[in-house]
């Protein structure tokens, strides 16, 4: 899947920025997988905490919020003026570059 610079190579489980390796821990690459396989959809932290750690996980909706900094500072993508994810105060976030390819 490929949305601007950003690509998700979902047999390698990998992302790339420009061509570019992208270093992120196993949460923060299954957040963006997710992301960009619901492109444009709001998605809750709560959304986020079920799907990619697990409804039994003890987590709460902080730690979405820091793998979404992490995504953030590795995809280059400031918030005040998002290419990627935006942020949907008080809900969650989008996935707004446009996504193609398959999931």
């Amino acid at each position: 899947m490929k949305a601007a610079t950003c690509t998700w190579n979902t047999v390698g489980r990998r992302a790339t920025l420009s061509g570019e390796t992208v270093e992120l821990t196993p949460k923060a690459l299954a957040v963006l997988e997710y992301l960009m396989t619901h492109p444009d959809e709001a998605v809750t932290r709560e959304r986020l905490l079920e799907a990619v750690w697990g409804w039994e996980y003890p987590a709460g909706t902080r730690t979405v919020d820091t793998r979404m900094a992490e995504l953030r500072r590795a995809l280059d993508d400031d918030p005040a003026e998002p290419r990627f994810i935006e942020t949907i105060a008080g809900e969650g976030y989008r996935f707004i570059a446009p996504v193609h390819g398959e999931g």
